[in-house]
This record gives C-alpha cells, sequence and structure tokens, in this order.
C-alpha cells in the first residue's frame, strides 16, 4: 500500500518535473488564449507547432506537412462543435478521422481539450497508462474499440485517481503520470 500511495503522491520540488512544467504547463494561460474560439482564425503555423511541441509531439517534420486551414478547422471542431466528446475526438484522434492531423493523435487532442478545460478533460498519453495501469485503473478497452469511446474510458478512470490523490485538475495529474515513469 506504501508503494501505491508513494505513486500517487507528487513530489513538487523534484527537479525533472519542474522542468516538465515548465516545458508543457508554464504557458497554459497563454495556451488557453490561442484556443479560444475567436482567436482561431489567428492560429499560425508557428503557434500550432508550440502547442504540437508542449503536447510531446515529436514528429515536427510530419506534423508540418498539415495545412493552417485544415489545422484551425480540426482545432474548431475537437473543442467547439456540438457533436458527443467521443465523436470530436474520434475524428480528430484516429488516424481514419476527418480532422485527423498528420505527425498528431490522441496525445495532441487531449492536451488542447486539457489547456481549454483541465478540471475536466485529461491528457491521453503512454505515461498516463502507465499510471493507471500501476494503480490498477487501466481500463480493459484501453486497445480496441472506437478512439472516442477509449478516451471516455480513459477520463473515467482518471476521474477516480484524481480522487485517490486528491489533484484539483488534470494537468496535476499529467505532472504525477510524468513523475512515475521517471521513478526507478
Amino acid at each position: 500500500m506504501q508503494k501505491l500511495h508513494d505513486l500517487l503522491t507528487l513530489d513538487v520540488d523534484d527537479p525533472r518535473l519542474l522542468a516538465y512544467r515548465r516545458k508543457k504547463w508554464q504557458r497554459s494561460a497563454e495556451f488557453h488564449e490561442w484556443l479560444q474560439q475567436d482567436a482561431l482564425t489567428g492560429l499560425d503555423m508557428d503557434r500550432a507547432l508550440q502547442l504540437y511541441r508542449a503536447s510531446g509531439g515529436r514528429k515536427t517534420a510530419l506534423f508540418k506537412t498539415n495545412e493552417i486551414d485544415e489545422l484551425r478547422d480540426g482545432v474548431d471542431f475537437l473543442l467547439y462543435d456540438n457533436i458527443k466528446l467521443e465523436g470530436r475526438f474520434d475524428e480528430c484522434a484516429a488516424p481514419e478521422g476527418a480532422y485527423f492531423l498528420a505527425g498528431a493523435g490522441k496525445e495532441f487532442s487531449s492536451y488542447l481539450l486539457c489547456l481549454t478545460d483541465p478540471g475536466l478533460f485529461a491528457v491521453w498519453n503512454a505515461p498516463a497508462e502507465r499510471l493507471l495501469k500501476q494503480a490498477g485503473l487501466l481500463p480493459d478497452t484501453i486497445k480496441r474499440g472506437p478512439m472516442g469511446i477509449r478516451y471516455l474510458d480513459v477520463l473515467d478512470a482518471m476521474n477516480r485517481l484524481r480522487g485517490r490523490t486528491g489533484l484539483r485538475d488534470f494537468r496535476e495529474i499529467d505532472e504525477l503520470a510524468y513523475q512515475a515513469t521517471q521513478k526507478k
């Protein structure tokens, strides 16, 4: 039980975590402004690349092949269309989705959602999956079914994890997931 407690306790003074926080979350307020619906028309490739890199994206050359209008349309659809979240997420994060962006996927889409409402939307990436597995909360549907439904399952598990930790939002849960992958 102590091992699980240690796993679910965020060490806010860890130097690796501080560097990660600077890279991923320090500019949250600025990025949030860029993602407002009326500001999306001003989203250029330079800003999109900053968002992409902050999300943990590593296929920058591939991501740059996206047309800026398609990128804006995809972000607008993901964040502001009135269809259900699972449908929007599926269209943006699944490779066969109508708004899928080259070089991006569930990590980028979930990061954008988390930036817009970190109390509601979690980041779905490899560290998040490892943390959920270590905590015994990884959904058995994680590798099958529509991407949007899988994201809802991940959100449910992340909410239960957040309840166990007492952390206030999903940015902190993302930091916890990162930190858990750094522990030996």
